[in-house]
C-alpha cells in the first residue's frame, strides 16, 4: 500500500479501492464511517463522494470527489468517472440512499462494482 507522506493519505491504486458515498450523511457520522474503512487492511484506498459543505469532515479520506451543481453533462462525467475508476466496491449508507434519492446512481455505473447500502465494509 502506497502512502502519500506529505498529507498522510494513501495514494489511490487504480483499479481498486472503495468509493464511499457520503452525500447528506450527518456530519457527526462521517468520521466514524470513514474510520471503519481505514481500519480494514483489505482496502487499499478510500475515495469519498461528498458535498462541498462536508469538506471539514473529510480529512481521513484518501481521495475526495465533489458533487455540486454539475448540470446534465457534469453528472454524466461523474458517472463515467466512477465507472472508469473500477472500484472494488461502493458503499452508500442506507440513510443517504433512501433520504435524498441518490440510490439511482448504481443504475448508471457500468461495469457495476459490488454496491452496498451500508456504511460497514463487508
Amino acid at each position: 500500500m502506497a502512502h502519500n507522506q506529505s498529507v498522510g493519505r494513501r495514494i489511490p491504486q487504480e483499479p481498486g479501492g472503495v468509493l464511499v458515498i457520503l452525500l447528506d450523511l450527518p456530519d457527526t457520522e462521517i468520521d466514524a464511517t470513514l474510520g471503519r474503512f481505514l481500519d480494514n487492511a483489505d482496502i487499499n484506498s478510500v475515495t469519498v463522494l461528498a458535498l462541498p459543505r462536508q469538506k471539514n469532515h473529510l480529512d481521513l479520506a484518501d481521495e475526495v470527489w465533489w458533487l455540486e451543481r454539475l448540470g446534465p453533462l457534469g453528472l454524466i462525467a461523474m458517472l463515467r468517472r466512477i465507472s472508469w475508476r473500477r472500484f472494488d466496491a461502493v458503499y452508500q449508507p442506507f440513510e443517504t440512499a433512501s433520504r435524498n434519492g441518490y440510490s439511482w446512481l448504481r443504475l448508471f455505473v457500468l461495469p457495476r462494482p459490488k454496491w452496498h447500502y451500508t456504511s460497514y465494509p463487508a
